[in-house]
């Protein structure tokens, strides 16, 4: 349960924003104020003129400053794999985000586990895909002793998040839920300091709540989309 053996690739077309100031117009409309000062003295005198020079060196300042904050944007749109690797797990806060790529499709998750650190036992699992088509397709491992029937339900912080989700299979090490998250929840998410997975115990008597810290989740998510687009 470790990857997703069905993920979309997602594809991101990185757009430029035309910001740049005119610096030509803005120079032409600052000559004149200089031109009556450099001609008042005298006007056979024309070597006043080389003054508007600090202008044109202040030019190419102010026009790196929009390219300077473009630039940004666009490595963050999409990152470059390091050379020859098939495979990138990186960590951030109590996420883990994992790309692949075997042949020309790239495929990656993030995904949060807990259980026994004694054993190494995992009892709880998060794994979320990079969206498609607006929504994110995941899965929830939850552990054993719950009710089947109820399902679970999600929270952020206090809110709660959609109608639940049912059981849809059980393996050796939990039941699995099936998630599709639509892009209003991944953007709660990354504010939000926990989401909380509940579920019903099989006795019936109280509930069993799962919380899933979210420190890190929005830098680990930015990094798999930035690389599987």
């Amino acid at each position: 349960m470790s990857t997703f053996r069905a993920l979309l690739r997602l594809s991101l077309i990185a757009t430029s924003l035309a910001a740049v100031p005119n610096l030509a117009a803005r120079a032409q409309d600052a000559e004149p104020d200089a031109a009556p000062a450099a001609e008042a003295p005298a006007k056979p005198k024309p070597k006043p003129r080389p003054k508007p020079a600090p202008h044109k060196a202040a030019k190419p300042t102010e026009a790196a400053k929009p390219e300077e904050a473009a630039t940004p944007a666009a490595a963050a749109a999409h990152a470059v794999w390091p050379a020859g690797a098939s495979t990138v797990s990186e960590s951030y806060g109590d996420w883990t985000m994992t790309c692949t790529r075997p042949s020309d499709k790239v495929t990656c998750i993030v995904a949060q586990s807990q259980g026994d650190s004694r054993t190494g036992r995992r009892k709880f699992g998060f794994e979320l895909q990079t969206p498609a088509n607006g929504r994110a397709e995941g899965i929830v491992l939850m552990p054993f002793g719950l009710a089947i029937e109820p399902g679970v339900t999600f929270k952020l912080d206090e809110q709660t998040l959609g109608k639940g989700a049912p059981y849809t299979t059980c393996s050796a090490e939990g039941c699995i839920v099936a998630i599709s998250f639509p892009t209003l929840a991944l953007d709660g998410m990354r504010t939000a300091k926990a989401l909380t997975v509940t579920g019903e115990k099989a006795g019936g008597t109280e509930p069993a709540t799962v919380t899933v810290p979210l420190t890190g989740f929005s830098q680990a998510f930015d990094r798999a989309v930035a690389l599987g687009g």
